[in-house]
């Protein structure tokens, strides 16, 4: 094999970024991830001790967990992800409804 055809096939294998790179990103998307979840639940906590409403906090948590599950579904297509993404994206929408006062 020459230099020329290892090079084209090197470059292709590595269009989308080499290993390295992508597991930063890996890492540095689930950091976000919890730091978000931490924050989240650190206000949610406050805002229910206080009595102020925490259903759009717990919307926003629903809405991540239910895009998380819709993506994996549509990289594995497996049931089980799809009916989790159902799940979330109900609490979502059942935490917004209560957060604007139609379920009262």
């Amino acid at each position: 094999m020459e230099k020329h055809e290892i090079l084209k096939r090197s470059q292709e294998e590595n269009q989308n970024g080499d290993e390295r790179e992508k597991q930063i990103q890996t890492k540095s998307e689930s950091f976000s991830r919890t730091l978000i979840l931490l924050f989240l639940l650190v206000l949610t906590f406050f805002n229910f001790v206080k009595g102020l409403p925490v259903d759009h906090l717990l919307a926003v948590f629903w809405a991540g967990t239910a895009a998380r599950y819709y993506y994996v579904f549509y990289k594995k297509h497996e049931k089980y992800d799809l009916l989790w993404g159902l799940i979330a994206t109900f609490f979502c929408i059942s935490n917004i409804l209560s957060y604007l006062g139609v379920n009262s």
